[in-house]
């Protein structure tokens, strides 16, 4: 017969177990073209063996001027693991820009002008010391010519 106390603490490591695949996953808040969306992220994870993927979603769209500069904003725990932030073309495989390592900031913005006018995805990474951790969030920025 298991004594009580092993049987408490494999009940207790159970629950935390189950508790963080149900807790949900932090979104970041983007502004731009006058527009606040809020984003989740296309993968979250919570540590390495714990990582939740979102299939079949649309890419959250906005369009904004092409003087403005579009502001993110990541949560506190984003925040505190650190972030990074890449401007890529349509297709995914050219970088246009990144912010490099981003601490101890919840907030960054891209320009809009980064492709020239044209349409550019946004992807924002969470970090594990130095490299991702498999978090990402990506958004597609839409260009609007500015007004003479």
């Amino acid at each position: 017969m298991p004594r009580p106390a092993a049987v408490l603490v494999a009940a207790g490591l159970a629950a935390t177990v189950l508790a963080g695949c149900n807790k949900p996953a932090p979104k970041i808040t983007v502004l731009g073209g006058g527009k606040v969306v809020t984003i989740s992220p296309s993968t979250y994870c919570f540590d390495a063996a714990h990582c939740r993927h979102s299939t079949g979603v649309d890419l959250p769209s906005f369009t904004t001027a092409a003087d403005e500069k579009v502001l993110i904003d990541v949560p506190k725990e984003v925040e505190r693991r650190g972030w990074v932030v890449s401007a890529l073309t349509l297709n995914g495989k050219t970088q246009l820009a990144t912010s490099g390592p981003i601490r101890n900031s919840h907030t960054y913005r891209v320009p809009s002008g980064v492709n020239s006018g044209d349409p550019f995805i946004v992807q924002v990474n969470e970090l594990h010391s130095s490299s991702s951790n498999g978090s990402v969030w990506s958004f597609l920025v839409q260009v609007s010519p500015t007004k003479s």
